[in-house]
């Protein structure tokens, strides 16, 4: 079941039905038999991580008191989802650490590629073309009112593939790579496919048209390619580099030669970006949310400090500034500094240190957009840790039966 639960979650998230206005996905439901099948398991694995442990107890009590006072006064019931994603998707990170290791890597394989050769289908063929309502988006939505700039033709500025976000396929893609490149794989058959998987992220990531994990991505790459190479046995080294080479430069050719993507890509992340210094309203944010702070009475501004905003008050943005307006500065400050902390624990590892990467892109992302509010986004970031971190107890343990075996 754990296994089913984290092909679902990667591969196809939003397979579902829209019931009273509320998505109801397979993802959520297998998410709520994940954590409660075996709570103990659920507290023993935040008990490794002290800090963790600190951290996500924190965002659990403040978040919870934040719907209770939120509800009381009228919450709408999509807001609260979307509250309770934020609270309960980090344990989702349970179902990485009883399977092994190598399980967790196929099954990444496999929906990269799926997730990101459908996402090409749709650059090609069209979203709206291609869709399969209940399986590639939820059914009773609609995907014309997906914020992903639709066009006449049906092509889009985001490729939402079976995410239904271009911001969420991007994460994805980010956590796969990061994942991919430190996953060793045994036979000849899984590392054709992690080859194949790695440079369908790559364009996958270009098609997502999410300037949010694109930017911190590049910024990045050049770490991430240098602890990939470290992370190297000497032997392997050059044979890996090789490979890696000459794949990288038939997707390069196939590319320019193609040119759309690439046009597109460079559209969406430069000529769009220096267009709107604004950043589509991000660096007014502030300021009009300050001000509305500024006529709020000495409970209210309390009250925004320890548990968020009012339903009924008119503040909020994108990113950052969003988490803590709907939460309030305690949560916020334990959410984003579990995932620093997350990653200050993947990094302490050398063979985890390039998902710590991906998890920092991530981060970033969560700084500037509000895809934390949508699976399974935490949920991948939960589970993709909880593999890294894992895959070393799981190293441990074998030397340790080794050596008692002897």
């Amino acid at each position: 079941m754990d296994a089913l639960y984290i092909f679902i979650t990667t591969a196809l998230p939003k397979a579902g039905a829209q019931v009273a206005g509320l998505p109801l996905t397979l993802n959520l439901l297998l998410t709520a038999y994940v954590i409660l099948r075996h709570p103990n398991q659920t507290l023993l694995m935040m008990q490794r991580f002290r800090g963790l442990a600190v951290a996500y107890g924190t965002l659990f009590v403040f978040g919870v008191l934040s719907m209770l006072m939120a509800v009381a006064q009228g919450m709408d019931a999509f807001r609260l989802s979307q509250m309770i994603v934020v609270v309960g998707s980090p344990l989702a990170g349970i179902a990485a650490t009883r399977i092994t290791s190598k399980r967790f890597s196929q099954i990444i394989i496999c929906s990269l590629i799926i997730v990101n050769v459908y996402g090409l289908i749709q650059y090609f063929v069209g979203i709206e073309n291609t869709s399969v309502a209940g399986l590639t988006y939820t059914l009773g939505q609609s995907i014309d009112d997906k914020p992903i700039g639709l066009k006449a033709d049906g092509t889009a500025e985001k490729i939402i593939s079976t995410y239904q976000n271009g911001n969420s396929l991007g994460i994805f893609n980010a956590l796969g790579i990061s994942f991919m490149l430190t996953s060793a794989q045994s036979s000849r058959f899984w590392k054709i496919g992690q080859y194949f998987a790695l440079s369908l992220g790559l364009i996958g990531i270009m098609l997502s048209g999410s300037r949010s994990i694109q930017i911190p991505f590049l910024l990045f790459l050049i770490i991430l390619l240098v602890q990939f190479i470290k992370q190297l046995p000497p032997r392997k080294r050059g044979m890996t580099l090789s490979i890696s080479g000459t794949i990288l430069a038939f997707g390069i050719v196939y590319l320019l030669a193609q040119r759309t993507i690439i046009n597109q890509f460079i559209d969406r992340l430069v000529k769009q970006t220096l267009a709107d210094p604004t950043a589509s309203g991000r660096t007014n944010q502030w300021s009009h949310s300050f001000e509305v702070i500024s006529h709020m009475d000495g409970g209210q501004v309390l009250r925004q400090l320890l548990f968020g905003r009012s339903p009924h008050t008119d503040i909020g943005g994108e990113g950052l500034p969003e988490f803590f307006f709907m939460f309030g500065i305690v949560s916020t400050a334990a959410f984003y500094g579990g995932l620093l902390y997350i990653v200050w624990c993947c990094w302490q590892r050398r063979s985890s240190r390039t998902i710590a990467i991906g998890i920092l892109c991530v981060f970033c992302a969560f700084c500037v957009d509000q895809s934390f509010y949508y699976p399974p986004n935490i949920m991948n970031v939960a589970l993709f840790a909880a593999a890294a971190l894992n895959r070393d107890g799981e190293t441990s343990r074998r030397c340790l039966s080794i050596s008692v075996s002897k």
